[in-house]
C-alpha cells in the first residue's frame, strides 16, 4: 500500500492520574512525526475532547509563542461530530512543533516534521513471527515510538538492510520461516515515503544475511542458503541491476552484525559457534575479508552500528541464554573489542541496529520472549544504554535495518 496523502489521528482525553492528557490513537501524549506532502486530521469527535481544543505552536503549550496557524484549518466543536484540526505539512513547516490544549497546560507533546537533511531516519523491515511487508521508520532526534513508513514488495523476515543518504536497501530473507530463501533486493527512497521497488537480485538467495555500505556501494554478507554462507556481495546504490560477487568472509556465518566507516566494512560474531570472529573489508575494492580481532564474548543474533570511527554491537546469544553486553572497536585499526556497557535488558536476535554517527539504537529481540524495546547509547562515550521507546510490534530474529546518517556516510 502506498503512503496516503491524508492521515487521520484519533484524539481522546483521559486522566491517567496526573491530570487530563491527550491520547493519540490510544497512546498517552504520543510523540508524533509528520511528513512533508501529507495532511493530518486530528479528529476530536470523541466526547472526552469537550473543552479541550487541540492546536499547534512552536513552544510547549504556546509558552512565549503564538499559535501556529500556517496550513492549519479547524472544524466543529471538540467533543462533537465533525470536530477536527487539520495541518497540511510542507517543506516550510517548522522542524519542531508542539500540540497543546488552548484551555489547559500539560496535555500535549512534541511533533517532529521529517524534512530530509534535518532528521536522521532509521528504517527497519522483515520481522518475525509476523513476516509482513511492513517497513517502519525512526526519527533519531526524538524519543518515543516508531512509525509506519511503507511496504516491501513482499512479506519476509531475516533480510539485510543497507543504505546511503538517499536510498535504503532490504535484501534477501525468507517468507515462510526459512524454508524458502529470497534473493531480491528492495529499494526505498527516504524522501518519498513510497513503497519499496525491486532493484535486482543477490548472487545467492539467503536469509539471516547482514548488510552495510558507504555513499556509493552496498555490501551484503553471510547468511543461510541451507547452511551458513561466506558469500559477500556488493551493489552500487541507485544504478539498478543485480549484485556482484565481492569475495568471502573468513568463516561462513549467519546472524552476525555488520556496519561500516566510509572505507571499511565490519562483520562480527554470528553462527555457527557462536562466533567471536570480527572480519573487515575495504568497501571500494573486492576480495576476501581479513581477520580484525575478536568480540569480548562470542555470540550470535547481535546488532549494532557505527560512527565514522567507532563501531558498537550489543546483545546476542552466547549459548542458551541472552546477553546484555555492548562492546566496541575502532574501525580504522585492528584488534579485539572493548567493553562498552550493557543494554537495558539481555536479549538476542535483535532486529534493529542504526546510527546517526552520534547515537546507536538497538531494537527488538528475544529475552527469550519477543520484545519491542529500543535502547540508545552515545557512540563516542562508554556506559549503559538507556530506553528510547518502542517498535510497533514485539519482534526478533535478525538485524534488518539501516539509516540515512550512519558512520559509513560522508
Amino acid at each position: 500500500m502506498a503512503r496516503a496523502t491524508t492521515y487521520k489521528l484519533n484524539i481522546t482525553v483521559v486522566n491517567p492520574g496526573s491530570g487530563n492528557k491527550y491520547y493519540i490513537d490510544g497512546v498517552l501524549q504520543s510523540y508524533i512525526t509528520l511528513f512533508p506532502g501529507c495532511t493530518y486530521e486530528w479528529n476530536q469527535d470523541d466526547s472526552s475532547n469537550s473543552g479541550h481544543p487541540l492546536r499547534f505552536a512552536t513552544q510547549p503549550d504556546a509558552a512565549n509563542s503564538s499559535e501556529y496557524t500556517t496550513g492549519v484549518t479547524t472544524s466543529g466543536t471538540p467533543g462533537s461530530a465533525t470536530a477536527w484540526t487539520k495541518i497540511e505539512v510542507t517543506g516550510d513547516t517548522p522542524y519542531r512543533l508542539y500540540y497543546y490544549c488552548t484551555n489547559h497546560s500539560g496535555m500535549g507533546n512534541t511533533i517532529t516534521v521529517d524534512t530530509l537533511g534535518t532528521v536522521t531516519r532509521g528504517v527497519q523491515a522483515g520481522n518475525y513471527p509476523s513476516q509482513t511487508d511492513r517497513i517502519i521508520a525512526i526519527d533519531m532526534t526524538t524519543t518515543g515510538k516508531a512509525v509506519d513508513f511503507s511496504n516491501l514488495t513482499s512479506g519476509r523476515y531475516a533480510c539485510a538492510g543497507a543504505g546511503n543518504k538517499v536510498f535504503g536497501y532490504f535484501a534477501g530473507g525468507s517468507p515462510d520461516g526459512g524454508s524458502t530463501k529470497l534473493n531480491d533486493i528492495n529499494r526505498i527512497t527516504y524522501s518519498s515515503y513510497g513503497n519499496a521497488v525491486d532493484d535486482g537480485d543477490l548472487t545467492v538467495a539467503r536469509h539471516y544475511i547482514q548488510g552495510t555500505g558507504n555513499d556509493t556501494r552496498a555490501i551484503f554478507a553471510g547468511g543461510n542458503t541451507g547452511s551458513a554462507s561466506n558469500v559477500i556481495d556488493y551493489k552500487q546504490f541507485g544504478t539498478g541491476g543485480n549484485a556482484t560477487d565481492f569475495g568471502d568472509l573468513t568463516v561462513a556465518r549467519q546472524e552476525g552484525v555488520m556496519y561500516s566507516s566510509t572505507t571499511r566494512g565490519i562483520y562480527g560474531g554470528g553462527n555457527p559457534g557462536p562466533s567471536n570472529v570480527i572480519d573487515y573489508i575495504t568497501i571500494a575494492s573486492t576480495g576476501n575479508a581479513t581477520d580484525f580481532g575478536d568480540l569480548t564474548e562470542a555470540r550470535t543474533g547481535l546488532a549494532g552500528s557505527s560512527s565514522a570511527t567507532r563501531g558498537v554491537q550489543g546483545g546476542g546469544q552466547p549459548g542458551s541464554s541472552q546477553s546484555n553486553i555492548i562492546d566496541y572497536i575502532t574501525i580504522s585499526s585492528t584488534g579485539n573489542a572493548t567493553d562498552f556497557g550493557d543494554l537495558t535488558q539481555a536479549r538476542d536476535h535483535l532486529v534493529m541496529g542504526i546510527s546517526n554517527k552520534l547515537i546507536c539504537m538497538f531494537g527488538g529481540g528475544k529475552t527469550p520472549s519477543d520484545v519491542n524495546t529500543i535502547d540508545r547509547v552515545d557512540i563516542a562515550t562508554t556506559g549503559n544504554a538507556v530506553d528510547w521507546g518502542d517498535l510497533l510490534e514485539n519482534t526478533g530474529y535478525n538485524q534488518s535495518s539501516t539509516s540515512n546518517g550512519h558512520g559509513g556516510l560522508s
